[in-house]
């Protein structure tokens, strides 16, 4: 943490004590470029002084649509010095998916790049969002997003609806822009009570839900978890996990609040990340499953020394003794708490009797573990649901009544089945709702369900996670078809990635009659034999295989 008689509480003031502390070190590395976190505080600054000029001001709407690196920290950074409220976009949404963020987010101002990889987001952007292309470039009136007033993109040639960040950003060099006194200003009236970031997350309906994060909890949260990752001013820090997805965000936020050097690669293909890990001095890795087990054996088939990188290698303890995974802390946390909510530091070996434990509590949460039927607390030790009040918690869901997500007394039901032991360690049992962790991301099974049931031929779609030594959970899906259709697996998952996230899409789709379903005497699905019977199908096919 940066030294200060008070920790600061607004993302501009945590800025300034940075940027005081650390002015030319690397604040952003890039192969293509490196910031100084001077450099990093001009850049923010111009679009800070550029979107003032636009109009935008505190809870201005701002949806931000780009990959990692220097356009989307600067612009992540720019919106929250003005007091905006940015909605952070997936780079992997399909048109549906985009077409809902805007509109419920109340999106004014879309900030973006125009490809990324394989994707094209022009197309994305017109079939999100009909009309666009006959729309003048500012002054857009779209009902499908109504609030939406303007799309910059880093490269806009050709568009007549959208205007270049090059030329928005010109309007920060006009003569009567806003200069740094009326900059200062502005940010003065940042308050850490004022709603900062809407993160789309799979929910318990089929559409996503849209927490809401306030100034505090962006400024105040990855600072106290940097002491827990054990991040100092000296560490490059290389997050795999994507800054749209809010555990890439907090670890960027983490690392800039410490004057650490946060390393972005040109694109997330695993040679390019080793590359970038071996050019530009990477001695953190910052990721999770998969991605992990496979950045680990690309890395070392290169001559990666991955013992030499935390995250990447096996970790250690204080003495540098190698921690057996059962003793190695599993933090525990999720999008509405701004990441954990419960850890120890990742150089903490776990007492044998504490094996598997998530950790006590971390940042002021209070946590408490009831019946999920009664509420009724339950004795340490005991499965039950766990709650969650002050900390990092989210102010709320965005356009949903308090009443609809917090308890009268202020906690927060989080459907995550636990056992909080006496001494306050905190052991994960299992989710009690419908979502499915895959990938460090959220899936919500009835949103996949929505997806799967319109599509010719399907009657009834059922979808389920599995657990996944690398994923965590394995999406997976049984489907009856109507009567007389013939489905095949591999056009139903092809028509679902047209309107579904890659990540979402099943991995396996079985094909089963009413008659396999597991109900319960009153109709409901008995969703654990269910995962059986799939889990079992599945493993069968692979046999005959």
């Amino acid at each position: 943490m940066m030294q200060g008689t008070e920790p600061p509480s607004t993302l501009p003031a945590l800025l300034r004590s940075v940027v005081a502390a650390r002015g030319p070190h690397d604040a952003v590395a890039m192969a293509a470029e490196t910031l100084s976190y001077d450099e990093l505080d001009r850049r923010t600054a111009r679009m800070a002084c550029a979107l003032l000029a636009l109009g935008a001001g505190k809870g201005a709407r701002i949806a931000l649509m780009a990959p990692d690196g220097v356009l989307w920290i600067t612009t992540f950074l720019a919106s929250l010095r003005i007091g905006a409220l940015v909605s952070v976009v997936s780079t992997l949404c399909t048109p549906p998916e985009l077409a809902h963020i805007l509109r419920h987010s109340d999106a004014q101002i879309f900030i973006g790049v125009r490809g990324f990889l394989r994707h094209d987001y022009v197309r994305t952007l017109t079939a999100a969002l009909p009309g666009l292309e006959t729309q003048p470039a500012e002054g857009l009136r779209i009902p499908a997003a109504p609030y939406l007033r303007s799309v910059w993109l880093d490269d806009a040639d050709g568009l007549g609806w959208a205007r270049s960040i090059d030329a928005l950003l010109a309007r920060a060099d006009a003569p009567a822009a806003p200069d740094a006194e009326l900059l200062a200003a502005v940010e003065a009236e940042v308050a850490p009570s004022d709603d900062a970031v809407i993160v789309y997350t799979s929910g318990s309906t089929s559409a996503p839900k849209a927490v809401v994060h306030t100034q505090g909890n962006v400024t105040r949260h990855p600072r106290e978890l940097s002491r827990y990752f054990l991040l100092k001013p000296g560490d490059r820090m290389l997050p795999q996990l994507p800054a749209f997805w809010l555990g890439g965000m907090v670890m960027a936020l983490q690392t800039l609040s410490v004057g650490a050097t946060l390393v972005y690669p040109a694109s997330p293909e695993i040679e390019v990340v080793v590359d970038t890990i071996r050019q530009l001095g990477v001695n953190r890795v910052n990721s999770w499953g998969d991605p992990l087990v496979r950045l680990r054996q690309a890395a070392a088939a290169r001559g990666v020394d991955i013992d030499r990188i935390v995250g990447l290698g096996p970790f250690r303890d204080a003495a540098g003794e190698l921690i057996p995974p059962p003793l190695q802390v599993n933090m525990l946390g999720m999008s509405e708490t701004f990441a954990a909510h419960s850890a120890e530091p990742l150089d903490h070996r776990l007492p044998d009797d504490k094996a598997g434990s998530s950790g006590r509590t971390v940042g002021g949460f209070e946590r408490r573990v009831v019946d999920p039927e009664t509420g009724a607390p339950t004795p340490p030790g005991q499965v039950g649901e766990l709650q969650l009040r002050g900390g990092a918690l989210m102010s709320g869901l965005y356009k949903v009544d308090s009443r609809q997500v917090f308890t009268p007394d202020g906690f927060y039901p989080t459907s995550d089945l636990v056992r909080l032991d006496a001494d306050g360690h905190l052991y994960f049992v299992a989710r009690r709702g419908d979502m499915i962790k895959t990938k460090a991301a959220n899936v919500s099974r009835l949103e996949v369900e929505a997806a799967l049931r319109p599509l010719p031929g399907v009657e009834l779609p059922i979808v389920v996670g599995l657990p996944d030594p690398e994923l965590g959970q394995r999406v997976v899906a049984a489907v009856v078809p109507a009567t007389g259709a013939t489905l095949n697996e591999d056009a139903l998952k092809a028509a679902l990635r047209e309107v579904l996230s890659s990540f979402k899409v099943p991995r396996e789709i079985v094909f089963i009659g009413h008659e396999d379903v597991p109900r319960t005497a009153t109709g409901k699905l008995r969703l654990f034999e269910l995962a059986d019977m799939i889990a079992a199908r599945i493993a069968a096919r692979r046999t005959a295989g």
